[in-house]
């Protein structure tokens, strides 16, 4: 474990939007994230994922629900420039360990750069 920090350099601070895929049609999306200032929007499978800079997000979420859009989250937190991708026992062993760190008393939050699949 490193300390407090240590990791920080592979993370960016971003606005997080995510919209359920039946509020609006992509397109539609986009324009109305773009013209707010957003930096990104991406596909999930799900749902879709806005992405703004911290200072943009304000403006993005207000123009979001100034549609009509209710998003099923909206925060700004750490995001990680790269991803590893992990899978079975790996998979299982990582989401046992920030499940652990997301239960201990003196973390408050726990950011992370592995995407899994499930088997």
């Amino acid at each position: 474990m490193g300390e407090s920090g240590s990791v920080g350099w592979m993370f960016d601070k971003k606005g997080y939007i995510v919209i359920d895929k039946s509020a609006r049609t992509e397109d539609e999306l986009f324009e109305i994230v773009t013209e707010a200032g957003a930096d990104d929007l991406r596909d999930d499978g799900d749902n879709f994922e806005v992405i703004t800079s911290p200072e943009n997000f304000d403006v993005v979420l207000a123009a979001v629900k100034a549609a009509g859009v209710e998003p099923e989250l909206a925060e700004v937190e750490w995001m990680p420039q790269t991803y590893v991708k992990l899978e079975g026992q790996e998979a299982r062993q990582m989401l046992k360990l920030m499940e652990a760190l997301e239960d201990h008393d003196d973390v408050q939050r726990v950011s992370a750069n592995f995407r899994y699949r499930r088997s």
